[in-house]
């Protein structure tokens, strides 16, 4: 009797592992719809942001070329709806910041200044503003998303894993984390439809700063060659 006896033991443990799996399941979803309840409570109070940022991407190529990865330093500043700063330190000194004519891009290296309309300058600005507005109505902008074992074990604070409820090639999953005690935005990473990745890791953050009258605005310094990509 005892091979029967067994038999039987692992044939209840095995039942029971199936049916916790599903139940595991149900529990994560529904704390990661706390969750992000919880986000978007908070962040409908927050209204501008600023914060050091380290910005890793990866971009794959084509052709059998290796994918290009490239790295960089700085501090931005988001204000509601879609003013945003990116003062990049390293490895050279750049600034990206939109204004009521378009997005300004300075590099005063080459003392150069080139100006695009949004839609244009290029999709992963128009990312990073959809992600830092969209915190304030995660219900509406994105679906929740199971992590995968290695973005769970990778977090270090609350994790959130969202897909956009529109499909589009510039973002296809999005993974967010933030500061267990105020929920504050430690960094986020966006996967585009073709597999490009970039994260940004923040430190420093403010929540609400008083933001100077001209930190959404650029004038290009007279010895800087001005180009201007509008369409006319």
């Amino acid at each position: 009797m005892k091979p029967l006896f067994c038999l039987s033991r692992v044939f209840f443990v095995i039942v029971g592992l199936i049916l916790a799996a599903p139940l595991a399941a149900l529990a994560a979803g529904g704390q990661a719809a706390e969750l992000a309840a919880s986000v978007q409570k908070r962040y409908q109070k927050v209204h501008s942001l600023s914060a050091d940022y380290t910005r890793h991407s990866r971009f794959l190529a084509g052709g059998g070329q290796g994918a290009r990865e490239v790295e960089a330093k700085g501090r931005l500043f988001w204000k509601r709806p879609l003013s945003l700063r990116l003062d990049q330190a390293a490895p050279k000194p750049e600034l990206v910041v939109t204004t009521p004519q378009g997005v300004w891009w300075a590099r005063p290296q080459r003392q150069r200044a080139d100006l695009y309309p949004l839609a244009q300058f290029t999709t992963g600005l128009q990312s990073l503003l959809d992600i830092l507005g969209g915190l304030a109505k995660v219900d509406q902008s994105f679906n929740l998303e199971t992590p995968t074992p290695q973005e769970s074990q990778a977090a270090s604070g609350p994790l959130l894993v969202l897909s956009p409820k529109e499909q589009r090639a510039d973002l296809q999953r999005l993974v967010v984390w933030f500061d267990a005690k105020e929920l504050l935005l430690k960094g986020f990473r966006m996967t585009s439809l073709v597999g490009d990745v970039t994260e940004y890791n923040l430190s420093g953050v403010v929540v609400n700063p008083e933001l100077a009258g001209d930190a959404f605005s650029y004038i290009p310094p007279a010895d800087f060659q001005v180009r201007d990509h509008r369409p006319r």
